[in-house]
């Protein structure tokens, strides 16, 4: 499995720490920060190949974050997580962009298998 440039942005510190150390464990490269708009600043500087977008957060919610954030990151893959797992605001993400959504509480073994589509899709390193 390749090493993917991964980006988390939730509100939660904890779960940007779970995700990171899950993530890590992987061998990915795990960039986190806590609001959307660290997020399109860290974007603006660095490219990712898949980032994980809480959809309820503070200032900028996670929807409208996502829109900005394909702008810049066009071959990111976007995972968006809710803790308020609606069909709309999840038909809304994937509409938007979104590849997945994972309802919190998530399982680890969620993250697993969205790391194993990530690399069936992933291009084949030149």
């Amino acid at each position: 499995m390749r090493s993917l440039e991964i980006l988390v942005v939730d509100d939660e510190q904890s779960i940007c720490l779970l995700l990171r150390d899950v993530l890590a464990r992987f061998g990915h490269q795990v960039t986190t920060c806590q609001d959307s708009t660290a997020a399109l600043e860290i974007a603006d500087e660095r490219k990712f190949d898949l980032i994980f977008l809480d959809i309820r957060m503070p200032g900028m919610n996670g929807l409208d974050a996502l829109k900005k954030l394909r702008d810049v990151q066009s071959t990111a893959k976007f995972v968006m997580i809710t803790g308020f797992a609606k069909d709309d605001i999840i038909q809304e993400s994937l509409r938007s962009g979104a590849s997945t959504c994972l309802c919190k509480p998530f399982r680890l073994s969620q993250v697993v298998e969205v790391l194993k589509e990530m690399e069936v899709k992933a291009p084949v390193d030149a």
